[in-house]
């Protein structure tokens, strides 16, 4: 109906309609069973609305409003370190993002690198900055130059930049240098050059050198090289180098500290495969670079050499040594000089030499290094007193030798080698290994003194001869190479000398005889025996 009909009817007349006496409430009861009344459900449904109370359930005096309080500012310091972070890291990120902005001049970076006025550098390619992994400055193709010879040619240069004043240009702190692929060259003639570099007054940060070759020369003659070089320098206080060299891992560090007023330097040297290593430690004063109180090791496997030296006016004064391995056992003592050339004075006195051993070893080296272990290069140069008391071999024929051996421009020059041969006698040798022409020859000349017949023949196991000559001379020409002897004179006491044809069938049976199978029956006293027997018996 609409709302204004429903105005018509009064609720009074309502009531009109309701006989209340009709309806006795009390006569209600008669209906009711109270039996059928389950008490315990009412119950249980009491219990429930009990459960569901809501002033009991939601009871505001239990919320604990300081742990509400608290929970409330642990959500807003959440938010603050979160935002400081993001702040800090954006602040960082632009603060190593300012210095790609600026424009890094060429020539100031070329001198600050190039310090020493004898030194130039020059930077052929693009200069970059970047901040990943750190700061630094990027360099593309440098050269650095001592005179118009290329001492460090580079295809980068990194410098490491401090983060402390990164964005002020004119105040930015260079930290290292790192140089990769990289090629230096050291001329040996410049050692003292390349000494003054490394002065304190210059001043230089520590430099790391990767994947690169050093080149040692000599003028232009070419000397070695040490190849996948990588390099630390810390100018002063520590050098490290590692790469291969002759096929080896090679390892070298120089480190050096001061102590009181002198500077302490050790020098370590190892070759992995070959299996060497030596150490130099010595003392220096401040005022004076001679080095005193020095200590040397040299270890190859089973050799092992020490000593102690002195450095003066570049040379190595060996003041005591002692040599060991198990072929020799004795001492060393002499000087080594560096410049303005490799030169050498050395005595070297053993107590003992198995020279059947020595000699294995040389019959172990094959043909081809057995020729080469002549030819001595022409740069090492110097003069060896050379002597031992003791002489075992198998057949213990020579019982003690000395001698002076001189080595010049790759010539071996033998000035002296006098053999005791104990009751037997006595030799002496002189000659030179020449290597100016394409074959390497010994031409020599020898005496020999025999002191007793009878054992001198008795020893070689000839018996048809009563005596023989007091001393013989002998002297010829041995071709290293080709493994072959030629006899250019041979006499007897009193210049009796043996005819030509004499002297050519000596040859032939010496070099059938003796070198029929290259040095391996050099040495080999039955062998000798049987040529000694076969000439005497003519």
């Amino acid at each position: 109906m609409k709302y204004t009909d429903f105005k018509r009817y009064k609720l009074y007349s309502l009531y009109k309609n309701i006989n209340f006496r009709r309806y006795n409430f009390l006569n209600i009861s008669k209906y009711i069973d109270p039996t059928r009344v389950k008490l315990k459900k009412i119950l249980k449904i009491w219990d429930i609305s009990k459960k569901f109370d809501y002033k009991k359930r939601y009871n505001i005096r239990k919320i604990n409003l300081p742990n509400f309080r608290k929970y409330v500012k642990y959500i807003k310091f959440n938010f603050l370190v979160k935002y400081f972070l993001a702040l800090t890291v954006f602040t960082t990120f632009l603060y190593l993002l300012i210095p790609s902005f600026y424009n890094y001049d060429q020539s100031e970076i070329e001198s600050y690198i190039c310090k020493n006025k004898s030194i130039e550098c020059i930077i052929k390619g693009k200069i970059n900055y970047s901040f990943i992994p750190s700061p630094r400055i990027k360099i593309k193709n440098i050269t650095i130059i001592d005179k118009k010879e290329n001492i460090i040619v580079a295809e980068n240069l990194i410098i490491k930049l401090s983060i402390k004043n990164l964005i002020n240009k004119t105040k930015q702190n260079y930290k290292k240098i790192k140089v990769e692929n990289f090629k230096i060259t050291l001329n040996l003639k410049n050692y003292k050059k390349y000494q003054n570099l490394f002065k304190e007054e210059f001043n230089f940060i520590p430099i790391d050198f990767l994947k690169g070759d050093i080149i040692f020369v000599d003028d232009k003659n070419y000397i070695a090289t040490i190849r996948n070089v990588n390099s630390k320098v810390e100018v002063n206080k520590k050098i490290s180098v590692k790469g291969n060299f002759l096929n080896d891992d090679i390892s070298f560090t120089l480190n050096k500290k001061k102590v009181e007023k002198k500077f302490f330097t050790k020098i370590k040297l190892t070759m992995k495969k070959l299996n060497f290593l030596s150490e130099i430690s010595y003392y220096n004063s401040e005022n004076n670079e001679n080095i005193v109180n020095s200590n040397l090791l040299v270890k190859k496997g089973k050799n092992r050499l020490t000593g102690i030296f002195d450095y003066k006016n570049n040379k190595i004064i060996i003041n005591k040594s002692n040599l060991r391995n198990p072929i020799l056992d004795g001492r060393l003592i002499g000087e080594i000089a560096f410049l303005p050339y490799f030169d050498f004075n050395l005595e070297l006195a053993l107590n003992s030499i198995n020279f059947t051993s020595l000699y294995n070893y040389f019959l172990g080296l094959g043909e081809e290094r057995q020729k080469s272990l002549f030819k001595i290069n022409k740069k090492f140069n110097g003069k060896l007193i050379l002597s031992s008391n003791k002489v075992y071999s198998r057949h213990n024929l020579v019982k003690s030798f000395e001698s002076q051996i001189m080595f010049r421009n790759g010539n071996i020059s033998v000035d002296q080698f006098i053999i005791n041969l104990g009751k037997l006698g006595a030799a002496d040798l002189v000659g030179e290994v020449n290597n100016e022409k394409k074959i390497t020859n010994f031409k020599y000349e020898s005496n020999i003194f025999v002191e007793n017949d009878k054992k001198f023949l008795s020893k070689f196991s000839i018996y048809k001869k009563r005596n023989v000559a007091s001393n013989y001379f002998i002297s010829g020409n041995f071709d290293l190479e080709n493994i072959k002897n030629t006899f250019y004179e041979i006499s007897f006491s009193d210049n009796k000398k043996l005819s030509e044809t004499d002297v050519s069938f000596v040859e032939s049976e010496f070099n059938e005889l003796v070198l029929m199978e290259g040095y391996k029956n050099l040495f080999y006293l039955p062998k000798f025996k049987e040529f000694l027997k076969s000439i005497t018996m003519k």
